[in-house]
């Protein structure tokens, strides 16, 4: 998911952290408005297993990202 600003990323880690996650990986993202990335977005959290995050931040630009990550293994 390299399409993916990496101020999202690094809010998505802010938001794991005051979660307080443990295990976290199969880290995804998609633009709300336009749902841009949603399927690999899908994809990705098929992928995983026990627990689900998910959030929302924005990037630089003001657009609204839904991000996710399963965690605790």
């Amino acid at each position: 998911m390299d399409q993916v600003p990496e101020e999202v990323w690094r809010e998505l880690q802010y938001e794991i952290a005051k979660a307080g996650l443990e295990y976290d990986d199969n880290w995804r993202a998609y633009r709300y408005k336009d749902k841009y990335l949603f399927k690999e977005y899908l994809e990705q959290a098929n992928k995983g297993c026990c627990g689900v995050f998910e959030s929302y931040v924005y990037d630089d630009e003001g657009n609204k990202w839904i991000v996710g990550c399963n965690y605790g293994h």
